[in-house]
């Protein structure tokens, strides 16, 4: 029995399967039935398939599979069964998003060979490289395709057909900082930090060094992690935003953004005057020249700040090293200590102690406004007693009484603003309480021509003094006492 079925499956390979005068042959790889005879006429065609009815019945009595509702036309050719072709599987595989898609494949900007004349131009450039690329805690990295499995396929006679084995394996693997989310099927980070993919596995590395300088070929860098460390310098016009611990090993040029959501060590020399940096943390500074630098927190400064505009929200201490503080507005909310303020060239240098710009602004503004407006309600109140005068000699005019009547809602307005300006210099002059107890200590030497500022007042050194000695505030006069106690 199984001979014969051979035989009728030989057969019909080589001759083909005849039904009232149709002939249809089988492909040679077994996964088509086609109708050889040749349909010349829109009449024989319509014959054809007013008779598919029973062809198709015919075709299903000789053992042929998947025979078609409906005859399918191909290459001039009707079709009247099609097996199922095996499918080929897919290993398991992932997709970097666009924002990391550079970890694989170089881009334009990656190619740079001259750094553009255009500021603008080169801006856009500094923007686009990004070199250094972080992710979030949470963030997608890439998305994920599970492995496809092979599928067999079935000829028209129903026998199966094996699938081509799979032609690559897995090719990546996963690091403990990342992990798999099945259901979003994508991989995500489990930590903040650098992007990595090496030798197939992807990592994220909460702590990153940078063995050189941020130029045209690292791009800005917008940092999340625990610390980065740069070990080179940061060049003209570059961005550095980092969400963690930042430590630069080498100097700034000019036009360099900083900013730092930790703690920053800078063991060069921040320089540029229009290179800033902000700090949510403890900052720790080799030196400065003519940039601006605000830190929310304590600094220390080893060498130098030279016509730096720095504030620090805590205290600012420039004891080791040189300790040399000249030129610019140097001003800290906390205390200041430092080894030498100004310069023997009697530079004009501003250091400030207990100084909150903010609050001591505030102050000065309403504390000045409050005695303008004591000004004008005394010449009013002057003004009225005249008219007064007047009236009691009959010689106040009609002309002269409208202008009193002005006179008179001027000194209610006036009364008005000052009694609501009252209690608010009253409440800033009780939030610089604490800032007037804040001393500024000099350790080694003050030149001439150095302002100091306690709070909201001012003092100017015109000699030279030789340290240890403190600048305080006794009063609303700045004074200072030697020993440095």
């Amino acid at each position: 029995m199984e001979k014969e079925e051979l035989a009728d499956k030989k057969t019909f390979l080589e001759e083909g399967l005849t039904y009232d005068n149709y002939v249809f042959r089988v492909t040679s790889d077994k996964m088509v039935v086609l109708l050889e005879t040749p349909l010349v006429t829109r009449e024989d065609k319509r014959k054809f398939l007013k008779n598919y009815p029973k062809i198709k019945e015919f075709l299903i009595s000789q053992g042929i599979q998947f025979v078609l509702e409906e005859p399918d036309e191909l290459d001039g050719k009707l079709i009247v069964a099609m097996g199922h072709p095996p499918r080929e599987g897919h290993p398991e595989r992932i997709e970097f998003l666009p924002k990391f898609e550079r970890l694989i494949k170089k881009t334009e900007e990656d190619l740079i060979k001259e750094i553009p004349e255009d500021e603008g131009k080169a801006e856009d450039l500094r923007e686009k490289v990004q070199k250094i690329l972080c992710v979030k805690e949470g963030e997608a990295i890439a998305k994920w395709h599970p492995l496809t499995p092979p599928t067999p396929g079935i000829n028209v006679f129903g026998e199966e057909i094996q699938p081509p084995p799979l032609k690559e394996e897995k090719n990546f693997e996963l690091s403990d900082n990342v992990y798999l989310d099945e259901k979003e099927r994508l991989i995500k980070a489990k930590i903040s930090g650098v992007v990595t993919f090496e030798k197939g596995k992807i990592d994220v590395l909460p702590e990153y060094v940078l063995k050189g300088d941020v130029d045209f070929s690292v791009g800005n860098i917008y940092f999340y992690g625990k610390k980065l460390t740069i070990q080179g310098d940061v060049k003209f016009g570059f961005k550095v935003i980092v969400e963690g611990d930042l430590e630069l090993r080498g100097c700034t040029e000019n036009k360099v953004k900083i900013e730092v959501k930790g703690n920053f060590i800078a063991e060069g020399v921040i320089r540029g005057e229009d290179t800033t940096v902000e700090v949510w943390g403890e900052a720790k500074i080799r030196g400065a020249e003519f940039a601006k630098i605000l830190v929310h927190g304590n600094l220390y400064v080893k060498d130098y700040l030279v016509f730096t505009d720095t504030l620090a929200e805590g205290d600012l201490i420039a004891i080791e090293g040189k300790g040399l503080i000249y030129g610019g507005e140097v001003r800290a909310i906390g205390n200041v200590e430092v080894k030498i303020v100004g310069h023997t060239a009697q530079t004009l240098t501003i250091i400030g102690a207990g100084y909150y710009p903010d609050i001591v602004n505030e102050y000065l503004v309403t504390f000045e406004r409050i005695e303008i407006l004591n000004k004008f309600l005394k010449k009013i109140d002057d003004g009225l007693k005249l008219a007064s005068k007047l009236k009691e000699e009959g010689r106040l005019t009609e002309e002269k009484l409208k202008y009193v009547e002005k006179l008179i809602n001027e000194r209610k307005r006036i009364t008005e603003e000052i009694a609501k300006l009252e209690p608010i210099l009253k409440d800033l002059s009780t939030k610089l309480t604490d800032y007037r107890k804040k001393t500024i200590k000099i350790q080694q030497k003050i030149y001439p021509n150095v302002i100091l500022r306690i709070a909201e007042f001012t003092y100017t050194n015109n000699e030279e003094l030789n340290g240890p000695i403190v600048f305080y505030l006794d009063v609303t006069e700045i004074k200072f006492k030697e020993g440095g106690k």
